[in-house]
């Protein structure tokens, strides 16, 4: 009975000759080969076949076949390599060109079923491997890279095991190789990777080795997963688009592809996937072209996205060390101050520029993104650069430095919005326009108003501050004065809306306040002279002290420096002081604030004096009453009504003057303690 007959063995193979490749069947034209029935079961339906055996030529180790021929004929396959008879090239190469899917499965359950189902449908020696619908740029690609001279030297012996434990004593008579193993991807490859074309590292080399060569190099940052489509055909959609992709990429599932975003006006797609993985197994397999609809279209790695990430990262870096306090020892090498200003300012007019011309390139409506890596890669030099120069102005100034630093952080973070936007609407396809004119006009914004407001020198830098919290200390001392004429009482209950909201303004302490008594109004008012000399002794320092050119010759860099923070401390003081003159006032709250406000200018005084900053004291007429003196200043006007000659003695007689309100003013309210 023949073997098929038998009910056992309906599956079984029987050949008279094995499907070899050339390199496997050897350059020996009289090869001798042994034929064994039912030898061994199939590497990957798992069924009995018959098994041949021969050896190639001299010095080749003898070689066997691995599947049967069935499975061989279903992936047109050498028997003993498993590589394609046509081209010589793993599977997983050849179905990546020509978008085959396997349809083989993996499991041992239906394997053996499906080589059955596959045996009746196989006409002689013909393979069920139909590469007529394949694309040209496909089969074009498999013949860069087909192998169409046989390579013997996959014939060699294996390498000897005892000679690699260093304990082979056969010498040169060893049939095996003599040379140390290399354990690297390569000598990790298994029959069922390389049969159903997953995982194979051959063909992982050479898809990357195509790849490169095609100028499809993958990125070094991993987070890279876009590829660039262009000369998509006029009747593309975004479906057709995802359609073709998927279809010409079989091993990928639709779970694993992101996002497709395609740009009808410029007829360009971004192809974004999950896994980076998945984005080089698409640029081997496209890096010979992409066919949509008979079009060939142009493929490239996503380095638009790439260069919009390296920006925003950039920004990111660059913030970092702006946020950091100026250095304590400045460098001495510093470029001068003229040459920093010039630098400074280049630069952010080189950043205006760059991001109107990455605003045009990429503007939603039509967008240019070959066009835009230029201008991208020069914001990203741009941005390093600006930061550079803005932490070299230590050397001039600590509140110069701080200026500088405090605008070049604000530029940044509006270019790094605005390249997340860009972002965004790249990889998610947005249109949102108004967002991204909104971004780019930020970025307009801050570089104008960082390049009007950069001082001339430290001095210019500390004279801005101190301008700053004056226009504020005179809004608090306009509050204590409506405070003592009686206007800052609040208003009747009786004119509120019928919301009926004013209580739960006055749980939060932001209601109206309530009427002053007679006492907190007479206390009020004996406050408000020592208010209006803080005020003028303040705007004083601006027009006696931060008006000139250069320091004193006398005073140290850092001398100026200390003002900023004084001032400030000296509006904090103030403030809290208004805080408390509401009704109903608290004596000890008031007594507090105005110590509190005495020990700054105290500490005005000091640095004042031991940094040199007052000028020395010039003989002139009788300085006169201090009324007189004070009657010479006006608190609205910039300039004095008369020209103070004897600056120093000025300041001492108001810091005295001070000293003494503040004194009276606090035994008086610890006297009274009323509340």
């Amino acid at each position: 009975m023949p073997p098929k007959a038998d009910i056992n063995k309906a599956g079984w193979e029987q050949s008279e000759f094995p499907i070899l490749c050339e390199t496997c069947l050897g350059d020996n034209a009289f090869v001798r080969m042994s034929k064994q029935e039912f030898g061994r079961s199939c590497g990957t339906c798992a069924r009995p076949f018959t098994v041949f055996r021969w050896n190639p030529g001299t010095g080749m180790r003898y070689k066997t076949t691995v599947i049967c021929q069935t499975c061989a004929k279903i992936k047109n396959v050498c028997q003993t390599c498993l590589l394609d008879l046509e081209y010589g090239l793993p599977t997983q190469v050849r179905d990546t060109a020509l978008a085959v899917q396997n349809e083989a499965p993996t499991s041992e359950i239906n394997r053996e079923y499906y080589a059955q189902n596959m045996e009746s449908k196989l006409e002689g020696s013909r393979s069920l491997l139909d590469s007529n619908r394949a694309s040209s740029a496909g089969k074009e690609m498999l013949k860069q890279l087909a192998r169409t001279d046989p390579y013997y030297k996959r014939n060699r012996p294996h390498l000897c095991s005892f000679y690699a434990k260093g304990e082979c004593t056969r010498g040169s008579e060893c049939p095996y190789r003599h040379e140390m193993p290399v354990d690297n991807e390569l000598s990790k490859q298994n029959i069922q990777d390389r049969y159903h074309g997953r995982s194979d590292p051959v063909a992982h080399k050479i898809l990357n080795n195509h790849a490169t060569s095609m100028g499809l190099t993958p990125p070094e940052d991993q987070t890279i997963m876009s590829l660039f489509l262009t000369t998509l055909p006029a009747s593309a959609t975004e479906d057709s688009v995802r359609t073709h992709v998927l279809q010409s990429l079989p091993a990928v599932q639709p779970s694993q592809l992101k996002s497709i975003v395609y740009v009808a006006k410029s007829r360009c797609a971004f192809v974004n996937f999950k896994d980076r993985a998945v984005a080089e197994l698409a640029a081997a397999a496209w890096a010979s072209g992409f066919e949509m609809d008979g079009q060939s279209l142009g493929v490239k790695w996503g380095r638009m996205l790439l260069m919009l990430e390296l920006v925003k990262e950039t920004c990111s870096a660059a913030i970092t060390p702006l946020e950091q306090p100026p250095s304590a020892n400045p460098s001495e090498s510093a470029p001068p101050l003229a040459t920093l200003r010039k630098d400074f300012l280049s630069l952010l007019t080189f950043v205006y520029t760059t991001t109107t011309k990455v605003a045009l390139t990429l503007r939603p409506s039509e967008p240019a993104y070959s066009a835009s890596i230029a201008p991208l890669q020069s914001l990203a030099t741009y941005i390093s650069s600006l930061t550079t120069c803005a932490t070299l102005f230590e050397s001039h100034g600590s509140t110069l430095a701080e200026h500088t630093r405090r605008a070049a952080k604000g530029v940044l973070e509006s270019v790094r919005a605005l390249a997340q936007s860009f972002k965004i609407i790249t990889e998610q396809g947005e249109p949102s326009t108004e967002d991204y004119l909104v971004r780019t006009g930020a970025v307009h914004d801050s570089v104008e108003q960082a390049r009007q407001d950069l001082p001339t020198d430290n001095l210019a830098a500390v004279r801005s501050r101190w301008t700053t919290d004056r226009a504020m200390l005179e809004d608090s001392l306009n509050e204590v004065v409506e405070m003592s004429e009686g206007n800052g009482e609040g208003e009747d209950e009786d004119e509120f809306d019928d919301d009926g909201d004013e209580d739960d303004w006055d749980e939060l302490g932001l209601g109206t306040s309530k009427k002053m008594s007679e006492a907190e109004l007479e206390r009020t008012k004996k406050i408000l002279p020592m208010f209006r000399m803080v005020a003028m002794m303040h705007k004083r320092i601006i027009l006696d002290i931060l008006k000139q050119s250069t320091p004193p010759k006398d005073a140290s860099a850092t001398s100026i420096d200390v003002l900023p923070g004084l001032s400030h401390t000296l509006l904090l003081a103030c403030e809290e002081l208004v805080a408390v003159l509401y009704a109903p006032q608290d004596s000890r709250a008031i007594r507090s604030a105005i110590l509190s406000l005495a020990e700054t200018v105290r500490k005005v005084k000091t640095s004042l004096l031991s940094t040199q900053l007052l000028p020395d004291i010039r003989p002139s007429a009788d300085v006169g009453s201090l009324e007189k003196k004070m009657g010479q200043v006006s608190i609205n006007n910039e300039t004095p009504a008369k020209k103070e000659r004897n600056v120093r003695a000025w300041f001492n007689t108001c810091f005295e003057q001070i000293e003494k309100l503040s004194q009276t003013i606090g035994s008086s309210l610890e006297t009274n303690n009323v509340v």
